[in-house]
């Protein structure tokens, strides 16, 4: 036998091909231009920002995305300059028209891992050239570089040249990203501190209270330079440069006053940090009786601003306040920068300031003291102390404490408000409870018509809010809010201590909403809510989903109408069938999101379909009964398909219902996710 010819199969293969029609899918192709704005109007101080201000084009620049949008400089597009072997090479451009009496700061932001010293000079004109020079600091991330040239207001200069690493020869492979070169405002513009009077408090700001030197003008501990990163918390023009030794654990600046510290009016110490790196960051007071704070650096490479309290320190006599970054640790190098910043002494802000009573509180122990404890108007029935047990339940700092005498078993604490005690809209009074026993608990209302109420406190050692609810009270002219702690009982001491808090009253918990569906406007994204968004009817017929009265009216759903579905569970797909109409959008919000309540655990499936492609989602438990809780399907994956009609399966795939197995459903929407 023959062998057969490769060439005939593929002869063969070929016109199969042709005779075949396939579709080739295409994809739109994603397209960034630096500008698409057409109504710029050219700033003719700004070099190039590479977007919709590049009014001089630059040679052996090529245009990019920013590598890195973030920090001081998120814009779209950079630019990407690779400096040459030669030890001359430069950017070099026209800028004619330049006023450096007005605009002598050349200003350019740079991102480069090469610690490159750049030189700008200014030639060109009739003027004989001039040059500044700084250092990149080889960080890699955007930083602002400066280059004065306001000394020289009234020369003529038409061409700029930048060198990086003049005079040095490389292997060509120095890669530097530049941005917003700029001609900005001279530093020879007015004093921006003229008339600034000088505030003690402030140790240094680095812009117009530099009431203390750090080092000497010759041998500088810490350098005053323009903010690297002009954001955040900090836009000052200038801040301190602050070079640690990361592998001393204990490397330290260290401000020295001379004498005591005054902290009687500004017992805090604050700062603005700019840190390379998470660490501790300690503040020690010395040359008294020495005491430390402490915080932790969270958030790197952004100004933080950090605060410690000497306030238990007025009195120590201390003279000499000691910083030390990244406190304790040596996993940094021998030259970790950090920039810092509004060093200062600060007053303890008081933490109620422009709080407004909210006279339905009767005392929260911090800022809403609107009503006094006890009847004796020169003792205070349940002084203010420190919370003896911060809790997810009360997290408040200040707590009230009550003394009661355990032994008479109707000592109490009386709250008189002197008017009749309003519960029109708020009748339900709540009182946190911390207790080291059980005990029955009451409060009462008196004055007018007395009503009593009572409950127990069955938590020990943990705090516990504990409700009344005096909506029968209303309008009883009641003026007396009286509270029995072991009420009942004389089987404690005569100092049996109970802390309280958050004494007030509230509305009942979660009432039906009230509607007003005049007012409402509509929202698309809802499917129907029963009340005031009945957008789209729910199932083929009206009858499918009828609106009935919510029968169970909870925190989790106010409204006061809902959906009724009946599904024939004896049927292991009977379902729920919503026709659109049109191609359901998908697009944004693609999250089915309704409010079940049902008395049944049953898997439940949602699926769209009358489209290209229809779309199923892996079936969830409705694992509440008796209660409403909300259910949300992920619909993303069937975007774009051009379904038409939602499908809901309740037991799906079960047949061990009745033909009358009852849901109610509630606000069924499309959310993003």
């Amino acid at each position: 036998m023959k062998a057969s010819n490769p060439i005939f199969f593929l002869i063969i293969i070929a016109l199969w091909n042709l005779s075949c029609e396939r579709e080739i899918p295409t994809f739109p192709t994603i397209n960034y231009v630096p500008c698409d704005d057409i109504n710029v109007v050219a700033d003719p101080n700004i070099v190039t920002d590479f977007e919709c201000q590049s009014n001089v084009i630059i040679e052996n620049i090529e245009v990019v995305r920013n590598p890195l949008e973030t920090g001081i400089n998120t814009s779209r597009f950079v630019g990407k300059y690779l400096d040459g072997i030669a030890a001359d090479d430069a950017l070099t451009f026209n800028f004619s028209g330049i006023d450096l009496s007005t605009n002598g700061v050349f200003k350019m932001i740079i991102k480069s891992s090469v610690a490159a010293e750049v030189k700008v000079i200014l030639s060109g004109g009739s003027s004989d050239p001039i040059e500044a020079i700084t250092v990149l600091n080889g960080e890699n991330t955007w930083a602002v570089y400066e280059f004065n040239f306001s000394n020289e207001d009234s020369g003529d200069y038409s061409m700029v040249r930048i060198f990086f690493n003049e005079g040095i020869t490389s292997d060509g492979t120095d890669l530097f990203y530049l941005d917003n070169l700029v001609f900005d405002v001279s530093v020879f513009a007015p004093d921006p501190c003229e008339g600034v009077t000088e505030d003690p408090s402030v140790i240094n700001d680095f812009d117009c209270q530099e009431n203390y030197e750090f080092g000497t003008p010759d041998e500088p501990v810490v350098e005053k330079i323009p903010n690297p990163d002009p954001s955040g918390s900090n836009t000052s023009t200038f801040v301190g440069s602050y070079i640690d030794n990361g592998q001393e654990p204990f490397d330290a600046l260290i401000i020295e006053f001379g004498q005591p510290i005054d902290l009687s009016l500004t017992p805090q110490f604050s700062i603005q940090v700019w840190a390379p790196m998470q660490g501790n960051i300690i503040a020690k007071l010395e040359g008294g009786t020495a005491i430390e704070r402490s915080v932790q650096v969270q958030n790197v490479r952004e100004w933080q601003q950090h605060t410690f309290d000497f306030s238990d320190a007025l009195n120590a006599g201390n003279t000499t306040l000691v910083l030390f970054f990244n406190a304790g640790a040596t996993n940094g190098t021998t030259e970790d920068v950090y920039y810092i910043d509004d060093l200062k002494f600060i007053n303890i802000p008081d933490p109620c300031e422009g709080v407004v009573p909210d006279l339905s509180i009767i005392s929260d122990f911090e800022c809403q003291q609107n009503v006094m404890l006890g009847l004796d108007p020169m003792v205070d029935a349940a002084p203010v102390v420190d919370n003896p047990e911060m809790d997810p339940q009360n997290s408040s700092v200040s707590v009230g404490q009550y003394t009661d005498d355990g032994t008479d078993r109707f000592d109490a604490l009386i709250i008189n408000f002197e008017d009749p005690i309003d519960l029109s809209v708020n009748s339900v009074f709540n009182i946190k409870v911390y207790s080291e026993r059980q005990m029955p608990l009451t409060a009462k209302l008196e004055g007018g018509t007395p009503v009593e109420l009572s409950t127990t406190v069955d938590v020990i050692n943990e705090w516990k809010n504990y409700t009344f609810d005096f909506g029968g009270a209303i309008g009883n002219g009641n003026t007396q809010l009286t509270i029995f702690f072991n009420a009942g009982q004389a089987d404690g001491t005569t100092t049996d201590i109970y802390y309280i808090d958050d004494l007030r009253f509230t509305s009942q918990e979660c009432p039906v909403e009230q509607l007003d569906c005049s007012t409402v406007m509509t929202d698309l994204s809802i499917i129907n809510d029963f009340d005031c968004q009945q957008n789209m009817q729910i199932g083929l017929t009206a009858q499918s989903v009828p609106v009935v009265a919510n029968p169970n009216i909870s925190c989790e759903n106010r409204s006061p109408n809902v959906g009724e579905y009946i599904a024939n569970g004896t049927e292991a797909f009977d379902a729920l069938i919503t026709d659109f109409g049109t191609a359901i959008d998908l697009s944004v919000e693609n999250q089915l999101q309704l409010k079940i309540l049902t008395e049944r655990a049953v898997p439940l499936v949602a699926k769209i379909e009358g489209g290209t492609q229809p779309f199923e989602t892996p079936p969830i438990t409705i694992d509440t009964v008796g209660e409403w809780a909300t259910y949300t399907f992920d619909l993303s994956p069937g975007a774009g398909n051009g379904n038409t009609t939602l499908v809901l399966f309740f037991n799906f795939a079960q047949a061990d219902g009745t033909t009358t197995d009852l849901y109610y459903l509630d606000d069924i929407r499309f959310v993003a996710p």
